[in-house]
Formats: structure tokens, C-alpha cells, sequence
């Protein structure tokens, strides 16, 4: 089971051993630092799930070592309760207003800091799991339910952030099942959607990882591939295509084959995304035209690689 972390930060032995008998558990683990300065370098350290800090010590004092763990990066979002001797309302505001969670008072009640420190690590425990739901969200926005590449949506964001700030050549690669609806009406979609899923697979397995994949809708699948010349542009379209036209299905007692159809751009920088996207899906048109299993560039002047 993984440890929760508090680091206490007091420069006496007696407060520390005392708080770590009444806390230490299975579940919770704590560190010492006796210092303010030796409670900041531990933070960035270890990371804690919550600081213990004394308010008077030798050296910086708590609150300015709370206002040094509030303004770096690596340690704002530890919440803090104070432990201190001066509970008059004046000093209690100033924690408060230098990022303090809480504050405890000394000396305190076993029972009392147990339930201060359980309440903030409940806290802690729902802000992370309401991150990870926030993170799966925002994964289920941009991510193909069925495939599990990601979605159009994610597919244009990512091109236009390598059009904004790179100077790289770009190729669009537009790939489309060829006679899915066949396969469909023939074997069933729970075959249609095998083959999606496996297509889905041979594209990225054989995709570097900086080049952009997804499912651009329906049985068509658009790859964006960053910083490579014309020729290994077509030469890897072929070989996707090959890849998918030699790979045998399997599904509910039907054995059977497929093929794509690729259009092939170098994206323009001079002309709108969706122009691009024209151009690319007019190249994928002539290839379906001209007889299918073939991939079709379209830029600067027509090839057909069959």
C-alpha cells in the first residue's frame, strides 16, 4: 500500500517525536526537518502530502518559510497547517495570509491534531481524485471511443500548434477502408468494428511517436507527419498500406482481407487547414476512383504509387 507523507517541520525533538507517535500509521509516513530552511529543501524533495510547520524558530521563522514553499513551483500546492504556541487571532490571520491550510495549537490535543490532520488528508484525497476524473475528461474530449486514437478535434490542435511553431514540412496522409460498407452488409459491424480496431493498430504501431494520428471520422483515419521529405512520405503511406492489405481478420467464423486508399499533400502554409483538408481528401478521391489499394499524392503534381 502507498504511503501519505507529512513532513514536519519544528526545530524541537520533543514536538517532532511526539507528533509523529501520535500520526505514523501504515498508511502515513512522516519525515523531520528541524528547520526552516531544512523543511523547504525536504519539501522539493519529498514531495509531501502535507507540512506540519512551527511558526517560531531558529532562523527564518514559519511564516517566511511558508511564503518561500507558496512562491516555488515545486511545493505551492502542499497545503501547510501551522503548529504554533500564538493562537491570538492576529497571528492566526497572518498564516492564513501567507497561504496557511489550518493551524493547530500548542500544546495540542492528540485527538484534535489526528482529526485537523484527517480532514485536510480527506481533502487531499478528494482533489486528487476529482483531478484524475478533470484528466479523464479531458482525454474522453479529444480520444475515439471505438479506436481509442485520438479524435479530429485533437488531430487539428495538434497540426496547428506544429504550423504555429515550427518551420518544419508538414504531409497529410487521408486513409479510407476501402468497401467498408461490404464488409459490414457481408460479415456483420461487429466485423466493421474489428477492422477499425485493427487498422487503428497496424497505423500506429508503425507511426513514429511524433507524428499525429487519428480517427478523422467513419472509416478514414488522417496522419499528420512532422519534418520528412516527399519520398519517405509516399514510401511509408505504401507501406501502411501493404501492412493492412496483408493482415487477415478473423471474426465470428468469418476469415477475410481488406485494403486502403491513401491522398497524400505537402501542407501549405499559404492556404486554410480546411484547404488543405480538401486537397488531401481530392487526392484520396482519385485514388478510390482509379481502382483503390494505392496511395495518391497530389503536390506538387499528380503520382500514382500503386
Amino acid at each position: 500500500m502507498d504511503k501519505d507523507t507529512i513532513l514536519v517541520v519544528d526545530d524541537s525533538d520533543i514536538i517532532c517525536s511526539i507528533i509523529k507517535g501520535i500520526l505514523e500509521s501504515p498508511t502515513l509516513h512522516i519525515d523531520i526537518a528541524h528547520s526552516g530552511e531544512e523543511g523547504i529543501l525536504m519539501a522539493k524533495k519529498l514531495r509531501p502530502t502535507l507540512i506540519l510547520l512551527d511558526i517560531i524558530m531558529n532562523g527564518i521563522d514559519g511564516y517566511e518559510t511558508c511564503c518561500i514553499l507558496k512562491s516555488s513551483t515545486e511545493t505551492k500546492d502542499i497545503p501547510v497547517v501551522f503548529i504554533t504556541g500564538n493562537n491570538d487571532s492576529e497571528s492566526v490571520l497572518k498564516g492564513f495570509e501567507v497561504g496557511a491550510a489550518d493551524y493547530v495549537s500548542k500544546p495540542f490535543i492528540p485527538e484534535e491534531l489526528k482529526a485537523r490532520v484527517k480532514v485536510h488528508m480527506q481533502n487531499i484525497k478528494i482533489q486528487r481524485e476529482l483531478q484524475l476524473l478533470m484528466n479523464e475528461l479531458k482525454e474522453m474530449a479529444v480520444t475515439d471511443y471505438l479506436t481509442k486514437l485520438h479524435n479530429r478535434r485533437y488531430f487539428m490542435d495538434q497540426l496547428q500548434e506544429f504550423v504555429n511553431q515550427y518551420d518544419l514540412k508538414l504531409f497529410l496522409i487521408l486513409f479510407d477502408i476501402d468497401n467498408f460498407k461490404k464488409i459490414n452488409d457481408t460479415y456483420g459491424h461487429n466485423a466493421g468494428d474489428m477492422v477499425l480496431v485493427s487498422v487503428s493498430s497496424i497505423l500506429k504501431l508503425l507511426l513514429r511517436e511524433e507524428d499525429i494520428l487519428c480517427r478523422w471520422g467513419g472509416e478514414e483515419f488522417m496522419i499528420c507527419l512532422p519534418d520528412v521529405t516527399e519520398d519517405i512520405a509516399i514510401d511509408l503511406a505504401n507501406k501502411l498500406r501493404k501492412e493492412v492489405s496483408k493482415y487477415i481478420f478473423n471474426c465470428d467464423g468469418f476469415t477475410f482481407q481488406c485494403t486502403i486508399t491513401g491522398g497524400i499533400i505537402q501542407y501549405d502554409r499559404a492556404i486554410s487547414p480546411e484547404k488543405n483538408f480538401t486537397n488531401v481528401d481530392q487526392a484520396l478521391y482519385l485514388g478510390k476512383s482509379s481502382g483503390k489499394n494505392r496511395c495518391i499524392i497530389n503536390y506538387p503534381i499528380l503520382k500514382v504509387n500503386e
